[in-house]
């Protein structure tokens, strides 16, 4: 059986900017009496180390039309 390859942070190209797609999802968080879709962003990677996340940071988000920030608390 071949070895796994390591992944850190280090290995990974740190892109200024990340393509990615905002997906729908049923809200299933409540009672809820008709099928709306809400929008969800999920972001996970060792991009993200690199950028200088870490798990359970506390984060602050900023939304502003066709724009939403997210820094390091």
């Amino acid at each position: 059986m071949a070895k796994r390859k390591s992944t850190s942070a280090a290995t990974h190209a740190t892109p200024s900017a990340k393509r990615t797609r905002s997906n729908p999802s049923p809200y299933s968080q409540a009672v809820v009496f008709d099928e709306r879709e809400i929008p969800y962003i999920r972001l996970r990677g060792f991009w993200l180390a690199a950028a200088g996340f870490e798990p359970a940071d506390d984060l602050k988000v900023a939304v502003s039309k066709g724009r939403i920030v997210v820094t390091r608390r």
